[in-house]
């Protein structure tokens, strides 16, 4: 079965401080960018939007669908990237998508069959974590909920059974087998399940920041 997506379809991540931004035409992705992200930097995100559309010869009012990474990360970087997402959405009449933002991170994994423990700093102590399933055709399952949960939990769910993967920077490395990071662009290695993000209501809908802002 072939998947499709709406198009053009703008993509914008920015849970950790790696950010991204890509654009995707016919189900083929044309253009993205990396952007960094944190104190100072969250404008850089609107450059980006342009740059890709630019690229691919396009204007803002070209887009018809966007899709934002919903966390859970960074308050003030998901909250601007949101605030974008709504702000273009409803400029356009574009219809939004909202996806988790573990899973962009995921979808990193698909070449390797297995179970998987992803994890993310949540501060304070603590961990987001979500276990997931790559299965033998590159399909991905999410074999749990997110929660958060007490980093010392993780370690010992990790040292018992679990591929475990951390989702951010280096000094996500501990007990980590490997680190990802989720990226706009991967949305194209969600096309199964990219119908089970959305629409969401541009007026009621906010990402999952995990924690407010401290």
């Amino acid at each position: 079965m072939t998947h499709r997506f709406p198009s053009p379809l703008l993509v914008l991540e920015a849970s950790t401080s790696a950010g991204s931004v890509a654009l995707v035409v016919d189900s083929a992705l044309v253009s993205e960018r990396s952007v960094m992200l944190g104190p100072s930097r969250g404008d850089a995100l609107l450059p980006a939007i342009a740059e890709v559309l630019t690229d691919a010869q396009m204007s803002p009012r070209d887009v018809r669908a966007i899709a934002c990474g919903s966390g859970p990360g960074s308050f003030t970087s998901l909250r601007i990237a949101a605030s974008l997402a709504k702000g273009l959405a409803v400029a356009n009449d574009a219809t939004l998508y909202a996806i988790p933002s573990l899973l962009l991170a995921a979808a990193e994994l698909l070449k390797t069959p297995g179970h998987y423990l992803l994890h993310a700093d949540a501060l304070r102590g603590e961990r987001y974590a979500v276990r997931v399933a790559i299965e033998i055709d590159g399909k991905l399952v999410m074999s749990s909920v997110m929660r958060m949960t007490l980093a010392d939990v993780v370690a010992v769910a990790v040292h018992e059974q679990s591929q475990s993967v951390a989702v951010g920077g280096a000094a996500d490395t501990e007990h980590a087998a490997m680190v990802v990071q989720p990226h706009a662009c991967n949305v194209v290695l969600l096309a199964s399940m990219f119908h089970t993000f959305g629409p969401v209501s541009l007026e009621s809908w906010e990402p999952d920041y995990g924690r407010l802002a401290e």
